[in-house]
């Protein structure tokens, strides 16, 4: 029996879909390989080995000073944050990311013995979550109205109806999340040192710097240890990888029943 066109191009996009999925996870996997393969290095050992590195130690601000976080108000080194609404079809739910966004600035990673300049532009960013949950009707923190109030495409869930003696709220619940590599808080990177002159004598800066490169498969800057950070990255990607291939499982039992 002739295959339908359109049923056909159905397999085929879903099939696409599903494969995307798997390899959206697997790059994931790859990071997390390339972390675990090697050990971090001391800092002040970089201007002698230019090329990829480990490093952990304490992020400490650097000539650039710090970026402020719009949700926390906090000063940090670096922010990624997003805010999801809570959106129902039919009886099904699911978070609905609304707008997202970031900032960082060049800092300093200490391991105690000396410290180098870290560029974070090109990294992937893995930090913890601050999340603020806001229900409709509920007042939010002062920093998060005032965030509402000037950003287009989050509007505030603050709508009820009067019934006299019960006021029903309107709305859906929303999320602020926040993430953040404060001064002072652990940092691991994995990236490129280059020797570049930066430290004066007896700053305790070496004269290296540690960015994107050529020779480097993967960027990132963490604000846990070496194994914390891997395992963090390990989870989420697992989740996305195992979503994928159930989903080819379903698109496989479609393409068999169009046999």
């Amino acid at each position: 029996m002739p295959l339908n066109p359109v049923t056909t191009v159905l397999f085929a996009v879903f099939l696409f879909v599903g494969l995307a999925i798997v390899w959206y996870g697997a790059r994931d996997l790859r990071i997390v390989y390339h972390i675990l393969r090697n050990d971090p290095v001391e800092v002040y050992t970089l201007p002698n080995r230019p090329g990829p590195v480990e490093i952990e130690g304490t992020a400490r601000e650097g000539d650039d000073g710090t970026v402020t976080a719009p949700f926390s108000g906090q000063s940090c080194l670096a922010y990624e944050y997003e805010v999801q609404e809570l959106r129902s079809s039919g009886k099904h739910s699911n978070w609905e990311t609304l707008v997202e966004g970031g900032q960082a600035v060049p800092f300093f990673l200490d391991d105690g013995d000396a410290r180098v300049r870290v560029e974070p532009a090109g990294a992937s960013l893995h930090f913890g979550d601050h999340t603020t949950k806001v229900d409709p009707g509920d007042e939010p923190p002062e920093r998060i109205r005032q965030y509402v109030e000037a950003t287009e495409d989050v509007e505030a869930q603050d709508g009820a109806l009067d019934f006299g003696p019960l006021e029903l709220h309107l709305g859906n619940q929303q999320k602020f999340v926040e993430r953040r590599l404060d001064v002072g808080e652990t940092a691991y990177v994995y990236g490129e040192a280059f020797d570049e002159p930066v430290g004066g004598w007896g700053s305790g800066v070496v004269n290296a710097i540690v960015r994107h490169g050529e020779q480097t498969p993967v960027f990132v800057i963490s604000d846990a240890p070496e194994r914390a950070t891997a395992w963090r990255i390990v989870k989420g990607a697992l989740v996305t990888v195992g979503f994928g291939a159930l989903f080819l499982g379903f698109v496989a039992l479609f393409g068999v029943g169009m046999l």
